[in-house]
Formats: structure tokens, sequence, C-alpha cells
């Protein structure tokens, strides 16, 4: 029996604890106020990333000012420039650049063509020149190269549009073009 006593006696000091004093109940209200600052600033922090990653990575991205300029020549040639979708930039080994693009034909039926423009820095003016100008496989002429280059001054003064065009995807299945969704919606057509 005194062995059961001596345990007992034991393991009842041993669930005893000491209280706490005054300032130990401030040490641990001090730990546990910095547990959830540091766990808010990290949640915060999460936040933050997060929402700049996703602000990065939905805003478009800019293509160069020559891209623009060529976009824009290009939109003269076509019969219907609404319905162009520029799907691929080719920088050349000459220096020119060229845009794969679609738009829809005189049918309606959808084409996809080429369009080369050559932009070359004037050593005398230190301008941007258009030297060369190629629709699919015609060479515009020179003339209407030289009028064309009295419109460069434009662009310097007037912003372009140089969001970097989206890719057309590889399978047939996933290609499908639907213009209307960006018209507007007329509600009473009388008006």
């Amino acid at each position: 029996m005194s062995e059961e006593t001596e345990i007992l006696k034991q393991t009842v000091i041993a669930d005893e604890l000491p209280k706490a004093s005054l300032a130990d109940k401030l040490k641990e209200q001090k730990k546990a106020k910095g547990k959830k600052t540091r766990k808010r600033v990290i949640i915060w922090g999460f936040l933050l990333l997060f929402s700049y990653a996703f602000w990065w990575l939905s805003k478009p991205f800019k293509a160069t000012a020559t891209y623009g300029i060529c976009k824009s020549f290009l939109e003269l040639y076509v019969p219907y420039p609404h319905t162009i979708h520029v799907s691929e930039i080719k920088p050349q080994r000459d220096g020119s650049l060229k845009l794969w693009f679609i738009h829809v034909g005189a049918f309606g039926e959808y084409r996809m063509e080429s369009f080369q423009c050559k932009l070359v820095n004037n050593p005398d003016t230190g301008v941007l020149e258009l030297t060369q100008l190629k629709l699919h496989k015609v060479q515009i002429s020179s003339e209407r190269v030289k009028y064309l280059n009295n419109a460069l001054p434009y662009f310097v003064e007037n912003p372009l549009v140089l969001n970097w065009p989206t890719k057309l995807p590889d399978s047939l299945n996933d290609l499908h073009f639907d213009f209307d969704r960006v018209r507007k919606i007329i509600i009473n057509p009388d008006k």
C-alpha cells in the first residue's frame, strides 16, 4: 500500500502546476499577439503577391512601335479592316517584320495571309522611314511607299495600339471566330 500512495503522491505533484505570475501571463499575451500579427502580415503579403501576379498576367503584353505602324498600314490594304486578327509576328533576317493575319474576305470567307513591311532609321534625319511593303506575294510599288512615308509623322503624334497578338490554336476544333460578340447591342434600331 505504501507503494501505491507513493505513486499517487508523485502523480498528484506532477499534475499540480505552479500558479503563473502576472509577468508570465503578460509574456504569454504578448507572444499570442505577436503570433496573430505575424499571421496577418503573412496572409496580407500572400494576398498582395497573388493580386499583383494576377494583374501582371492579365494585362496585355506590348509589342514594338514597328508592329503598330505595320499593322496600321495593313489596315489600309485589307477591304474589311475591322475583321483583321493578327496571329503571329515574325522578324525577318533583312530587318523587316512579317505579320500573319486572318481577315474576312468579300464573300465571307476567312483568309490567312501575310503582310511584310520594312522600316529603317534614316541616318541623316534619325527618323523611321518605310522602305518596303509586301501584301502576301504582291510587292507594293515604291511610289506608293513614298506616299505612305508622309504618314509616319502622324504615328509619332498619335498613340498606336501595341497589344501583342494572340496566337491561333493548333487544333482545328479550337479554332472559332466570333466577331459578332464585340458588336454593340442595338435594343431599339429605330432610334
